[in-house]
């Protein structure tokens, strides 16, 4: 704001909006010139664009001293000389200047916003515009990769997180008003989200990358899935069994800052209790993963099946699990003390750790359960290890089991001890 205000005290307030307004149209007709040169088509670029922003300004600035009357006429004016000139142009450049038309109308109306002060605000709207249009044949490549199943799979989240989620009641049923539909609701949106994208980048980044970076990204969706998948891959190709034993020690890293991330979207109080540990058991598996690998890791086959981006019956299991865990949370609590709750977890983590890491997040929001809550959610990432581990020894190579066995033991022993010593 005081670098705003030294400018406009320099400038004066008309010159630095026609400064912002070039800006803003250089920026948005430097991409259009170049995809111009680019594709041979077009009609707008690093020089119509800044005119356009300029003139949205001037109309705004013309509008506040005068009448509203000009803005209406400017851009009515300059919607009907596009339209105009779309009429005028062979029928292949019309399809491909639709896109070229609206950035044009969208810069005229930054203009209009900088006239209002918005410079921040414009400028911000600009460079998401830019991103979008520079997007362009990265958006085709990835449709044309797009199977029918996870195009109904994203409508299918769609219609859950826009059509159905606001629509829930958000009022608190059943013993102790556990039951919030909205809320369980809204647990399976972000988890969605999460596996949603999570998915997508194993598809179209994870599988060309090699093992690691398969297992990184894998590890966003599911550690337990790259476990059993690398398990087996290690027993048919025994040479690769370090790679593999390294890319499921990867992704078992990944699943400590994921908890840590996703406690914090519902309760940023339990970060300060679950860093320090979270930091410690992540590099207790980076270190020695990266020792394992070596060179040529990304001759290894790669591809990790991963199911449905969003398949309904997993959702549904996975609110019943997060129900199931709520209650025993509860009663766990009520009936055993902290005991009851370090059971909760062990049990969980067997299946699965996101669920039980959101209602021990909730049952932090009493600041009194803030550090057993974050030793509960810790617990329950040993479990899931020690599940782990017993995957790999039933369906790796040799190799592969004995390396992860020293990483997730010394895991396991480091992540009991913490728990005992701040218990």
């Amino acid at each position: 704001m005081a670098a705003e205000s030294y400018l406009t005290e320099l400038l004066g307030p008309y010159m630095l909006g026609v400064l912002v307004s070039l800006a803003i149209g250089l920026m948005l007709g430097l991409e259009r010139e170049y995809d111009r040169i680019r594709d041979d088509v077009g009609f707008a670029g690093i020089r119509t664009f800044p005119l356009a922003t300029i003139l949205g300004f001037v109309s705004g600035i013309l509008s506040e001293v005068y009448t509203p009357v000009f803005l209406f006429v400017g851009l009515g004016g300059f919607i009907v000389f596009l339209g105009i000139g779309q009429i005028n142009r062979t029928r292949m450049e019309t399809g491909m200047g639709l896109t070229t038309n609206l950035a044009l109308i969208i810069t005229f109306m930054l203009g209009i916003m900088v006239s209002l002060g918005m410079y921040r605000d414009s400028v911000a709207t600009a460079v998401l515009v830019v991103t979008l249009l520079s997007l362009k044949t990265t958006f085709r490549s990835i449709i044309k990769n797009i199977t029918v199943q996870e195009l109904f799979a994203f409508i299918k989240f769609v219609i859950i997180a826009l059509l159905i989620l606001p629509f829930l009641p958000n009022k608190n049923y059943g013993a102790g008003g556990l039951l919030n539909p909205f809320e369980i609701g809204s647990i399976v949106v972000i988890v969605s989200f999460l596996n949603f994208i999570g998915y997508f980048l194993v598809k179209f980044v994870g599988s060309r990358k090699g093992i690691l970076l398969t297992a990184i990204l894998g590890g966003i969706i599911s550690s337990t899935a790259v476990s059993w998948n690398y398990a087996e891959k290690s027993r048919e190709s025994n040479e690769w069994s370090r790679e593999y034993a390294s890319g499921i020690i990867i992704a078992s890293a990944i699943m400590f800052p994921r908890l840590l991330l996703l406690a914090a979207i519902f309760n940023t109080a339990i970060i300060k209790p679950l860093l320090v540990p979270m930091i410690i058991l992540t590099l207790i598996c980076i270190v020695p993963a990266i020792l394992f690998m070596r060179k040529g890791t990304e001759e290894a086959a790669t591809k990790i099946e991963l199911g449905n981006p969003l398949n309904v019956l997993n959702a549904l299991s996975f609110t019943a699990i997060y129900i199931i865990i709520l209650f025993a949370v509860h009663y766990g609590n009520e009936f055993f003390g902290e005991s009851g709750l370090y059971y909760s977890s062990l049990i969980a983590g067997l299946a699965d750790t996101t669920a039980i890491t959101i209602s021990m997040a909730k049952f932090a929001l009493n600041a009194e359960n803030l550090n057993l809550s974050a030793l509960v959610i810790i617990a329950a990432t040993l479990s899931n290890t020690a599940v782990k581990l017993g995957i790999v020894y039933l369906k790796g190579s040799r190799v592969t089991a004995r390396l992860v066995a020293y990483v997730f033991g010394a895991l396991i022993l480091v992540g009991t001890a913490y728990i005992l010593i701040l218990k």
